[in-house]
């Protein structure tokens, strides 16, 4: 789809984080059951500067960053830090409105909406389809943490799908809890209590 597309709309998400992979690649490595269907979307780079405001947004749910020079936002919709339901908006309209509603102050992208960068990370992104329908993404940033993602881009019942998806495939995934880059990022300095 194309970014004009994009525009028009927000997309809804679901996302489960888990750990890293239990094998090192989904394409040679077979498990019990095997995948219906696996293939391989590659690896990119991508570059993230996260930005807030006295962690205004965050606190409301609000993710904003500037992503390979683009901007989004991500809006929670509901669920909890592992499994959660966003809205993801890539229109600087739409972005601009969402904030304003937040700190009061309608900003233009080329004020950075108003905010100041939180953060700046670099992630290599790999990614499979499986079964035709689920993306799997894992995640390592340039700090060395790496986490994993399944996604889907509607929310009706995909949260029980997903869990079906990874109950029937547990040989891929480890079990635990896991951790967001941003919060492995910003726990990474902090003083151990």
């Amino acid at each position: 789809m194309s970014r004009s597309l994009q525009a028009a709309f927000c997309l809804l998400e679901v996302e489960r984080k888990f750990l890293p992979l239990a094998v090192q690649d989904l394409i040679t490595q077979h498990g019990n059951p095997p995948f219906r269907s696996i293939r391989a979307l590659g690896r990119q780079t991508i570059h993230n500067v996260y930005y807030d405001r006295s962690s205004l947004l965050s606190s409301a749910g609000v993710w904003v960053r500037l992503r390979n020079g683009l901007w989004e936002a991500k809006v929670k919709r509901g669920g909890n830090y592992n499994n959660s339901r966003f809205e993801e908006f890539s229109d600087p309209q739409a972005i601009s409105q969402k904030i304003a509603g937040i700190i009061g102050v309608p900003r233009t992208q080329q004020e950075r909406f108003g905010l100041k960068p939180v953060t700046s990370l670099s992630t290599i992104r790999r990614s499979w389809v499986a079964d035709d329908e689920f993306k799997i993404v894992v995640d390592t940033t340039d700090f060395g943490h790496t986490v994993g993602e399944q996604k889907q881009r509607t929310m009706q019942e995909m949260d029980d799908r997903i869990a079906r998806f990874m109950e029937r495939y547990s040989w891929a995934f480890r079990t635990g809890v896991p951790k967001g880059k941003l919060t492995a990022y910003f726990e990474r300095d902090s003083p151990v209590s």
